[in-house]
């Protein structure tokens, strides 16, 4: 009984890191998700490990046995809504030059 939970725990970890991170990225749509998302999770942990935020202004997210904490927008905060503006401003016509 145990080795078949086990087994289905691991199946469901499998599948929820494939569609967070996806192991192949096909068009510029998916690459520019991917980069709001690694962006995003990037200043949220230097912002929540700085300190610079209450912590009502982060939502908890799980990646695997990761938790995470994720800037969200919280109107007391004003400052964490202009960071959250600044992720929905990464243009859509974002091209990396080689």
């Amino acid at each position: 009984m145990a080795t078949a939970q086990l087994s289905r725990s691991i199946k469901i970890h499998k599948a929820s890191k494939e569609t967070v991170f996806p192991s192949q990225i096909t068009n510029e749509h998916a690459s520019l998700i991917m980069v709001k998302k690694l962006f995003a999770t990037s200043i949220s942990c230097i912002t929540y490990l700085r300190g610079l935020f209450p912590e009502s202004s982060y939502g908890e997210r799980h990646l695997d046995d990761l938790s995470l904490k994720i800037l969200r927008e919280d109107k007391k905060c004003p400052g964490s809504l202009h960071i959250i503006k600044c992720f929905t401003q990464i243009p859509r016509n974002l091209r990396f030059k080689e």
